[in-house]
């Protein structure tokens, strides 16, 4: 995995932390929040507006697919 590939995907990581863990929290208590209802507001927002997240998710796919056409394993 080279550098390019492994920035996007920490970012892709940053993107979907707060909201995994807002919507864990609802899983475990099995219930809707406020939280939960405004995290995937935000996260709709983020795909439909061209965001970073859909941009970075779009090209980790492309460089993940050619990394593995190339036999890439590591820098």
């Amino acid at each position: 995995m080279n550098e390019y590939l492994k920035n996007r995907l920490v970012r892709v990581h940053d993107s979907l932390y707060l909201s995994l863990r807002t919507i864990d929290q609802a899983l475990s208590e099995e219930q809707a929040t406020i939280e939960l209802a405004h995290e995937l507001s935000r996260l709709l927002n983020q795909m439909e507006n061209g965001s970073h997240l859909k941009q970075d998710l779009k090209e980790a796919e492309k460089e993940a697919y050619r990394q593995v056409e190339e036999g890439v394993t590591n820098d």
